[in-house]
């Protein structure tokens, strides 16, 4: 987000159309393990008389100030390496009292962890303060060990997220797509009015792909609470991402627009060089086939 980018605008918008969320009964709350490793426990919430759990995922709507999501292209790779691959969000409320009071019961509902896990408990999770006010930095893994949870059924991939079926090559006996890696993505319907646009009970949805996603858009995140074991022992919670929903990128258009180039990755000095001497030779940014040949 740079001066082409509205932000007071964009956070009046933001601001305006987030719902009163429902105050969650956090003295029912309980933590449970996530599998049988012992590694990563949950905050779940019983859902019925029999006593089944149901995690607590939070919804927060903000701006998106940082975004690195699928498809992945690269080819085969080692488990080890494919581990570590995943879809990351995070979202400011450039300074916005709603979203500050979203992220004081975040905060607040850490306070279980803290009570189950008693001295070993080492972090709680942490907003990242940058120049548009404190953020929420979430994330969530592509792929889970086999040997963490041994009885998981695998899962498909989202429709987007590997087009290309290089996730799907990756997979092995050792490392698998689970329930807990799946990341929806969807978009608010273009045919719904202005006033319903953030108004998530009367406004229609519809699945949308990762690269559909920008800076500056005004989106829903729904993310719940994760305690996992660090490397000295210790236990830190961290926000793992669960779906991202576009409500507007009526800003984050209008900066790409004025701005003159588009929402991305900070590019290479060679292939900013390569752009600015096509720029000069008026030729496009991108070279297209027809050029090459």
């Amino acid at each position: 987000m740079d001066h082409f980018y509205d932000r007071q605008e964009a956070a009046r918008e933001e601001s305006a159309g987030r719902q009163t969320n429902k105050r969650t009964q956090l003295e029912s709350a309980l933590v449970t393990e996530c599998g049988s490793c012992r590694k990563s426990w949950k905050l779940c919430m019983p859902c019925d008389a029999d006593g089944v759990l149901d995690e607590v995922v939070f919804v927060v709507q903000g701006i998106l100030s940082n975004v690195n999501l699928v498809p992945i292209s690269a080819g085969k790779m080692e488990p080890k390496k494919a581990i570590r691959l995943g879809q990351r969000a995070e979202i400011c409320g450039l300074n916005s009292q709603t979203f500050e009071e979203a992220l004081a019961r975040i905060a607040q509902s850490q306070d279980k962890f803290q009570q189950y896990f008693g001295g070993q408990f080492a972090q709680k999770m942490s907003t990242q303060n940058g120049h548009f006010g404190r953020a929420i930095a979430t994330s969530n893994r592509i792929f889970t060990m086999r040997a963490d949870y041994p009885n998981e059924q695998s899962t498909s991939f989202e429709p987007g997220v590997d087009p290309l079926g290089a996730l799907e090559r990756m997979t092995t006996r050792e490392i698998f797509h689970g329930p807990d890696n799946v990341v929806k993505y969807y978009r608010r319907a273009q045919n719904s009015s202005k006033e319903l646009m953030l108004r998530a009970s009367e406004a229609s949805f519809s699945g949308w792909y990762p690269g559909g996603f920008k800076i500056g858009d005004i989106v829903d995140l729904e993310a719940s609470l994760v305690a996992v074991q660090t490397m000295e022992g210790g236990i830190k919670v961290t926000c793992r991402l669960h779906a991202l929903t576009l409500l507007d990128n009526t800003y984050s258009k209008v900066r790409r627009h004025e701005g003159g180039h588009d929402v991305g990755p900070t590019k290479s000095p060679r292939r900013k060089q390569h752009c600015e001497e096509r720029q000069a030779k008026g030729l496009p940014r991108r070279q297209s086939r027809s050029d090459e040949e």
